[in-house]
């Protein structure tokens, strides 16, 4: 089992994305954030289910996360022992290796 370490900024993310979602539905902005979680959680036992994200190093992997009609993408790095899940957008914003300066 690897370890799983969120970074300030992936909280970050995900407090962004439930005060998006709060502002429309309260209740399934509560749901989206179970969802994420329990979507990151996998990778706990899975780190490397993930896609890697061709532009950027080869460590960085994409987690995507159903939820409703899209949901979510969880970018995280692996490095044998550790995912460190470094950002969490929407399916519809801009992908993670256009936004993610850290190559």
């Amino acid at each position: 089992m690897s370890r799983l370490i969120w970074t300030p900024a992936a909280l970050q993310d995900v407090q962004r994305l439930y005060r998006f979602l709060a502002e429309r539905n309260k209740d399934a902005a509560q749901h989206a954030i179970k969802a994420i979680r329990g979507g990151v959680k996998i990778l706990a036992d899975h780190p490397e289910a993930g896609r890697p994200v061709g532009e950027m190093a080869p460590e960085y992997r994409e987690w995507l996360i159903d939820f409703g009609e899209s949901g979510y993408v969880a970018l995280y790095r692996y490095d044998g022992k550790t995912a460190l899940i470094v950002a969490v957008r929407h399916q519809r914003e801009a992908s993670h290796s256009e936004t993610f300066n850290e190559h």
